[in-house]
């Protein structure tokens, strides 16, 4: 009985907790609202600058916040101008540069994104710049956060039930028997469900990105030399199966075939032409 009312429950979730992304109009779950998932971004991103070393590179710290706030400038004024500012809820944007040689950059549910100085190696002016602060905010502005705690949240209930109906069947009679069918539960879901799932939001990070930069006026047509001179350097493998990111050969390809549909993002027809690497 206890059983049939998690699964009632989980339909319900399914049914009334659905969305649609920002600027690609895909379907889909959110379970969490957006103000509980921006209480617990503020807390982590607290905790995460109370170690943290800001950069004292006043330069890059300012190339960092300038793009920022000019690529916000552009996607606020443009969700307004379509009547959506809804999926600016529960984003409060701020860029901090950090000093640390990591090659890396992430952006937390509520805006808030960190670039480690390490990225600074391909990413030294404006338009390179937008690149990756585009992608991240591509995934705040797709709720890509809240997505994913959900699916987490009804894998972990599904997962339950399942090995719960495993231990009444002939086969689930032990207790081994029954932590074995857990454990090939968990990897399957992560293989087949959780992986695929971070990789599509990668390739939909990296495609609004390129609609941000867009109306922000920078050069989206620089974007695939940017990820090949990262592919180079980074000498990442050619296959994602059991990766949570796209193997950057696939990448490279997916948005080289948005460019031209991201250029029509552009306010002023020229704007793709402009040359922002000073």
């Amino acid at each position: 009985m206890k059983k049939n009312a998690i699964l009632s429950l989980l339909v319900l979730i399914v049914l009334h907790a659905c969305g649609t992304t920002a600027f690609t109009g895909r379907k889909q779950l959110l379970v969490y609202s957006d103000e509980s998932v921006s209480a617990l971004s503020d807390e982590s991103y607290a905790d995460f600058m109370k170690t943290a070393v800001v950069s004292d590179d006043v330069m890059h710290k300012n190339m960092v916040r300038s793009v920022g706030e000019r690529m916000v400038i552009a996607l606020t004024t443009y969700l307004q101008g379509i009547g959506r500012p809804d999926y600016l809820t529960g984003l409060d944007w701020d860029f901090q540069l950090i000093d640390d040689p990591a090659v890396n950059a992430f952006c937390l549910p509520n805006g808030k994104i960190v670039l480690f100085e390490g990225i600074l190696n391909f990413a030294d002016n404006p338009n390179h710049l937008a690149i990756v602060i585009g992608h991240e905010m591509g995934h705040a502005v797709a709720r890509h956060g809240n997505e994913r705690m959900s699916q987490q949240a009804l894998l972990q209930s599904a997962g339950q039930i399942a090995t719960q109906v495993f231990s009444q069947t002939k086969y689930g009679g032990t207790a081994q028997a029954v932590e074995l069918f857990a454990q090939a539960f968990a990897f399957g879901s992560n293989v087949g469900v959780v992986l695929p799932f971070s990789r599509k939001h990668e390739y939909e990070a990296d495609r609004i990105g390129l609609y941000i930069m867009a109306l922000a006026g920078y050069d989206i047509y620089q974007t695939p030399l940017f990820w090949e001179k990262m592919m180079a350097d980074q000498k990442s493998p050619s296959f994602d199966f059991l990766s949570t990111h796209p193997a950057d050969v696939k990448r490279i390809a997916a948005i080289s075939e948005s460019l031209d549909e991201a250029a029509t993002y552009y306010r002023d027809p020229g704007a793709g032409n402009i040359n922002l690497t000073r």
